[in-house]
């Protein structure tokens, strides 16, 4: 992850013996047309030979743009209505007796709106920490480079001659010359390779790669860096045919045109060079290759359990789990559930049916990154239950919620057939009843028997002045029911209310993997949930516990 801190260059400036002379500019204009200014006081209008500052803002407007060299080397050309600022650019000039490291070196620079294209120069090669271009959505760093980013925020046209087929979304666009740049953002980090091409919505944040150069990202004037000069029209050292926006080959003829890019080989040249994997950490921090494209994160099964009331239906208190496939589910950014497949009580037995969360919210989420389980629970407002025969069914949710909890793998655990493993509580949902009183899981313990395929679970609850105990067992996968994935149990509590046997409740979950584990034979998480009763239907109980470190 690129991480900074202004401070560290001011704290290693004040300790250095013998201080270099750092230049008081950041770079200089060498090329401008239309209106560039620099936002500074006062403001000023850029020309061919001004210099640019750290703090200053390089705005331009319509039908306007600039080129950029920067003290150490770097070009950077901006787009039209764009707005960059350079937060910092410190790039030593050594005087006699100064010891230069490269703790001397940083750039960074905020790209608020539009777009730019940029060949980096000596700040980052060493390091790649001294150098990040902050964005909206995301920070973005570099290993030497020459690469593209356009930022959309409702501000985005279709290039002329290319058809438009549907909005642009808004979001970053990167595409990627030579060398490679990271992504990083409060959801996912990606790496981004010569030939490649990434959205990152502006909602999700969740990174996309594109198969083909996005329109949007396809400017010929970006491609004219010839030491500023903006009539050069040969494009080829790129590797981009403009007007089609295609990867191709580059024409190795283009080396020494006016450019530091080296030549690359060509097509035939690079057959046996093997596709780099690209690897993005989705919302629930694992690992996922997206080199084929796709959105990290929401792409495999997940499991889900459940539990809420269904007053309307034959059982008060009820708790379901099912695996749903990829179409089964529907997540907002964070991997928070908003739809899912599951068990729904009926007078004849369980059947399917489509949760749907309405005009509910998600409240009381929470992630554990060691067991990669994720929990909720939706409240206010109503959800919606479609049923196998087309009937919709709603579940008021002003007065209680429906709990969840749920983990994604990609293929379930393989259970071990014998031993047993108790597991410890991580976290939860505050339990809810169905007269709108949010309580406290004090305690909850787990424990499975996998030579008997059987699990015990106990509940230990706080909720509108009483105290709720719940101790059960169940059986798992197949001994629980034919019909269950092996990885999931179901079970029944007797339930005492202020030490008082009165009544039952049932609960429901799945076993996950990952987990710390000191033996790697077992599933290394518990997603449980649990809907109690008092015995006369009256009051409720409802919940979502998450159990690992068996």
């Amino acid at each position: 992850m690129i991480t900074r801190s202004l401070s560290l260059y001011t704290f290693l400036a004040l300790l250095s013996p013998v201080p270099a002379a750092f230049a008081a500019d950041a770079g200089s204009v060498i090329f401008a047309t239309g209106s560039v200014t620099a936002e500074r006081q006062p403001a000023e209008a850029l020309k061919k030979g001004d210099a640019v500052m750290p703090s200053d803002t390089v705005v331009t407007g319509d039908a306007s743009r600039a080129q950029l060299l920067m003290v150490d080397g770097a070009k950077i050309a901006l787009r039209p209505d764009s707005r960059l600022r350079i937060d910092e650019y410190a790039f030593p000039e050594p005087t006699a007796g100064a010891t230069v490291t490269s703790t001397d070196n940083s750039s960074v620079m905020t790209l608020v709106k539009g777009g730019f294209r940029s060949i980096t120069g000596a700040i980052g090669k060493n390091d790649p920490s001294d150098y990040e271009v902050r964005t909206p959505v995301g920070v973005l760093g570099i290993r030497g480079t020459d690469y593209s980013a356009v930022f959309c925020n409702g501000d985005c046209d279709w290039v002329p001659g290319v058809s438009p087929t549907a909005p642009i979304e808004d979001g970053l666009y990167l595409g990627v010359v030579e060398g490679g740049i990271r992504f990083v953002s409060s959801v996912a980090t990606i790496d981004v390779v010569a030939g490649q091409f990434v959205f990152i919505p502006l909602r999700s944040q969740m990174p996309q790669m594109l198969s083909l150069p996005p329109p949007v990202l396809m400017d010929d004037n970006d491609l004219r860096m010839d030491n500023g000069a903006a009539g050069s029209t040969d494009t080829r050292q790129l590797g981009f045919d403009a007007k089609i926006g295609t990867r191709r080959s580059p024409d190795s003829t283009a080396a020494g045109k006016g450019t530091d890019v080296p030549a690359k080989p060509s097509r035939e040249d690079s057959k046996d060079v093997v596709e780099q994997p690209v690897i993005a950490i989705d919302p629930d921090g694992q690992p996922v290759d997206i080199t084929p494209g796709g959105v990290p994160g929401q792409n495999g099964t997940r499991t889900i359990s459940y539990s809420t009331g269904f007053p309307s239906r034959q059982f008060s208190a009820y708790s379901g789990a099912n695996e749903n496939e990829p179409s089964q589910l529907q997540l907002d950014g964070n991997n928070n559930v908003l739809g899912f497949d599951a068990p729904v009580p009926g007078a004849s037995g369980d059947e399917t049916g489509r949760f749907e969360i309405g005009t509910a919210n998600n409240v009381d989420t929470g992630f554990d990154s060691v067991t990669v389980l994720r929990w909720g629970r939706w409240s206010g407002g109503t959800a919606d239950v479609t049923l196998s025969d087309g009937s919709v069914n709603s579940v008021d949710l002003n007065n209680q919620s429906l709990h969840w909890i749920s983990s994604a793998q990609t293929t379930p655990p393989v259970l071990p057939v014998t031993g047993v493993a108790s597991y410890t509580l991580l976290g939860g949902t505050s339990p809810t009843d169905n007269a709108g009183n949010v309580g406290v899981l004090g305690s909850a313990t787990f424990f499975a028997d996998f030579t008997n395929q059987l699990v015990d679970s106990t509940l230990g609850i706080s909720i509108n002045g009483s105290n709720w105990t719940a101790a059960g067992s169940g059986a798992i996968g197949n001994a629980a029911d034919p019909a269950l994935a092996a990885h999931l149990f179901s079970g029944f509590y007797g339930v005492s209310i202020d030490g008082v046997a009165s009544g039952n409740g049932v609960f429901s979950g799945f076993f996950s993997e990952p987990g710390d584990t000191s033996d790697p034979a077992l599933p290394g998480g518990v997603g449980l949930t649990y809907s109690l009763s008092d015995g006369q239907g009256a009051t409720t109980v409802s919940g979502a516990a998450a159990f690992g470190n068996p």
